[in-house]
């Protein structure tokens, strides 16, 4: 096959793309061998003449021809700053690091992380011991109270004490109104 960046005329370039668009762009590899122009470059053409009209390979010669180009030459450049020049002869900027700096943000990044897990434990520690606290207090009350409702339920009751030494348990009340009863 041909060398696809081979230079060829308009007047080709439009008959083999005329004749690749009536075939529909359909069996472009005979018409590749035959012209010796690889298929890509057939589509390519035949997209162009489709698009652009008729003299659309005329104004890309014309375009071409107009402006050739020069090879590049190599250019000295004179920079003043001897860090960056030693960095484009070199290919890459050099890495200077400020350790001072460097030490300084990592170790006070770490007293921040150390202190804010530090408060975030001691907040756990507070709300632990608030909520032990409440819960204890509510169990002591609550066993407040059912002693003191046993004390009076005993105090408002009549029962035996003792019965081998004859000792009974009457109500206060009762109690209160016998000795005021005796002493009149």
């Amino acid at each position: 096959m041909a060398n696809e960046k081979q230079n060829y005329s308009a007047e080709f370039k439009k008959e083999v793309a005329q004749k690749a668009l009536d075939q529909s762009k359909k069996n472009l590899d005979r018409l590749s061998e035959k012209y010796d122009v690889p298929v890509s470059v057939i589509l390519m053409w035949a997209t162009e003449l489709e698009k652009g009209g008729e003299d659309v390979f005329e104004t890309k010669e014309s375009e071409d021809t107009s402006s050739p180009e020069e090879p590049a030459e190599n250019v000295d450049v004179d920079i003043s700053d001897k860090q960056f020049a030693d960095s484009v002869e070199h290919g890459v900027m050099q890495d200077k690091l400020n350790y001072k700096r460097l030490i300084f943000w990592s170790v006070f990044g770490t007293i921040l992380v150390v202190i804010f897990v530090r408060g975030l434990y001691e907040m756990y520690q507070y709300n632990t011991e608030v909520t032990q606290d409440r819960v204890s207090s509510e169990s002591e009350y609550y066993q407040a109270n059912q002693m003191k409702k046993e004390a009076r339920q005993q105090l408002d009751s009549f029962g035996v004490v003792d019965l081998e030494n004859g000792t009974y348990r009457i109500p206060i009340d009762s109690a209160i109104n016998e000795i005021a009863a005796d002493e009149e």
